[in-house]
């Protein structure tokens, strides 16, 4: 997702009463206004009145909050519960400072297993073992200008990258500056167009077999979906909003693009704001390809185990509440991340939810269609943030033209694989 990641930091006092928990988080406006009423609802739930009190803090960015817990893992002054980012995950497992999940599920027959859908799990799932809890999930999706679209005689969004370039040359207005598509630059797109087309982008499964040793920017489906973005900007049909996710959101709700690629978290914000006809659909595939799927983004909840027992169990039962129906049902619908049971899902489709807001249903609807295989599954390597800035600077040279699609995604292959070997042989070093 967003650059607003929540990073959760808990520690708990028990030798005094009540317990102090410090909740270190990266949410911003309405969704940390949110997340703090969530907090104070579980601060006043009977069993934790006198006991427990989890008390929130700002903590940064989502890259501050990652490099801060892995600064605090190494001084010893870790966390008890931190929520970290989805390319995390690597990271987090190999600090061996994490309580896997799964340790507690198995001693606990009441925690909601069997209703976190298959597609999140999978995830964070790492040999067989469920690792953290995700809390704050996104894929992304289209949204569309429907007046602009009903304006150029269009029905019905794009399915495919030829009709996603005919499309957005359909609703080009040079004359009073309007293009038809936008997005951030970022290289989640990057990740969830070559998931689309049912690759993987580093080797050994995705990093899940074994360890990652190579990045696969150069192969014919990156290459594709590179040349397809470059093709649209030189054609002037796509608006660069350079990085960052707020300009592209901006831009959108200005009228200035009639389409716009981004985060399923920010739904319920983009409708309520335009003041236009909003509609989604899921991300176009690529011609003639019908496998794949989208990967989930988001963030999830880590329990640090270097701590005393009753605090480690403390941090558990802060997590099992971020997982019960309650929170993820205030979570979805304050905010567009969708939740992670099954059974939610239902029972807002029985009350009719998804009728009132059928841009809500979307991104739901693509995880669950993706085909389940490597490339849906996600991507592990412990340098996921390095790869990131190397694919995005590779785009930037790309769209100002100062090298070629080749030539751009072999020299961010070359950053990302030696960064990978570095990473690796570190990792030996340390058995």
């Amino acid at each position: 997702m967003k650059c607003l990641l929540l990073i959760v930091f808990i520690q708990v006092q028990l030798l005094g009463a009540p317990g102090k928990l410090t909740f270190w988080h990266s949410m911003t406006g309405e969704k940390g206004k949110l997340l703090v009423r969530l907090v104070e609802e579980f601060n006043r739930l009977p069993e934790n009145v006198g006991q427990v009190e989890v008390l929130p803090q700002f903590a940064g960015s989502y890259e501050e909050g990652l490099n801060k817990i892995r600064t605090a893992l190494l001084a010893k002054q870790g966390p008890h519960i931190a929520q970290i980012t989805d390319i995390g995950t690597q990271v987090m497992i190999d600090t061996r400072a994490v309580a896997p999940l799964q340790e507690f599920i198995d001693q606990d027959p009441s925690f909601p297993l069997k209703q976190l859908l298959p597609p999140i799990k999978r995830y964070y799932e790492v040999n067989g073992k469920l690792f953290s809890l995700p809390f704050a999930t996104s894929n992304p999706i289209l949204y569309y200008n429907v007046e602009a679209f009903e304006k150029v005689g269009l029905d019905r969004p794009p399915k495919t990258f030829s009709e996603l370039k005919e499309w957005a040359r359909r609703l080009t207005d040079r004359k009073q500056g309007k293009t038809g598509l936008t997005w951030p630059l970022t290289s989640w797109f990057f990740e969830q167009f070559i998931a689309r087309q049912g690759q993987v982008l580093v080797n050994q499964a995705n990093g899940r077999q074994a360890r990652a040793t190579e990045a696969l920017y150069l192969t014919p489906e990156a290459i594709r979906f590179a040349t397809l973005w470059k093709e649209m900007a030189d054609e002037g049909i796509f608006t660069n909003v350079g990085r960052g996710w707020d300009p592209a959101e901006a831009n959108f709700l200005a009228g200035r693009s009639a389409m716009m690629l981004h985060s399923t978290s920010d739904v319920f914000e983009v409708v309520r704001k335009a003041t236009f006809r909003v509609s989604t659909a899921p991300i176009p595939l690529a011609d003639g390809i019908s496998t794949g799927g989208t990967v989930v983004g988001g963030n999830s909840l880590w329990i640090l185990k270097d701590k005393p027992r009753t605090e480690v169990e403390a941090s558990y039962r802060f997590v099992r509440y971020m997982a019960s129906k309650d929170v993820q049902k205030r979570w979805h619908m304050g905010t567009g991340y969708f939740p992670i049971r099954e059974d939610l899902i239902k029972e807002l489709e029985r009350e009719g939810f998804y009728k009132k807001f059928p841009a809500a249903k979307t991104a739901i609807e693509q995880l669950k269609n993706s085909a389940v295989m490597p490339a849906t599954q996600g991507a592990l390597m412990g340098v996921f943030a390095e790869a990131r800035d190397n694919l995005e600077s590779a785009m930037e040279r790309i769209l100002a033209g100062r090298m070629s699609v080749e030539q751009a995604l072999k020299r961010a292959k070359f950053q990302t694989d030696d960064a990978l070997r570095r990473y690796n042989r570190f990792l030996e070093k340390l058995k």
